[in-house]
């Protein structure tokens, strides 16, 4: 009786364990695969029940805050500080920076979300600092979940690569980006002081309509 009762516990063991597996596994597989998206209308649902959401004109087509969110590594602050001013300046456009134009006491993820939903485009500056920043990583997915949700699977994603080691070690999941010609290089040895080429550049094509570049 003692043994059997010994395997019958052994048994409800070892298969108490195989649906805790299997259960976790299918779950991590989930939010491996839709675990940016989560994330994503979480926050889109959050901001529009605070009232941040994008609001339509008169003729029902979206009216967006900014002409774009630019993310940026922090130890790239002083060069994106001299091409947000001379774009803004010379081309007439608003651009949102997070060390500027984040609200105040609201979360840097709720911030990041509203930034991204309430511009036209992003533009990420990648180097090897963005690349091994969490919150630049968030903007740029968060960037690719608004392009697939939110704008009909418009590009609204622009990369400029200011390193040769940051275009090698871009995920694979951009290169679709590349593809498309949807980034523009700026590389340290072509950089001139006043950046003039790329402020042209960029001006050019925030100010388009169109989706591809």
């Amino acid at each position: 009786m003692e043994k059997k009762c010994s395997l019958y516990t052994l048994i409800i063991v070892v298969l108490t364990s195989l649906i805790i597996i299997a259960l976790t596994t299918t779950v991590s597989r989930i939010v491996f695969r839709y675990g940016w998206k989560f994330r994503y209308m979480y926050y889109v649902a959050k901001e529009k029940y605070q009232g941040y959401g994008v609001e339509d004109d008169a003729n029902n087509q979206r009216f967006y805050r900014f002409d774009a969110f630019i993310s940026y590594a922090d130890q790239d602050g002083k060069f994106v500080a001299k091409l947000v001013n001379k774009i803004e300046n010379e081309h007439n456009l608003r651009l949102c920076i997070h060390d500027r134009d984040f609200i105040p006491g609201t979360g840097i993820m709720d911030n990041i979300t509203n930034a991204i939903h309430c511009s036209r485009r992003t533009v990420c500056i990648m180097t090897s600092h963005f690349l091994n920043s969490y919150w630049c990583m968030f903007e740029l997915n968060m960037a690719r979940m608004e392009t697939i949700y939110s704008r009909n699977g418009g590009n609204v994603l622009f990369l400029i690569i200011l390193e040769k080691k940051a275009m090698k070690n871009i995920p694979l999941y951009l290169m679709d980006l590349i593809k498309n010609q949807s980034y523009l290089e700026y590389l340290a040895d072509d950089r001139a002081e006043d950046c003039t080429v790329l402020v042209s550049r960029l001006g050019e094509i925030l100010k388009s309509n169109r989706y591809e570049f």
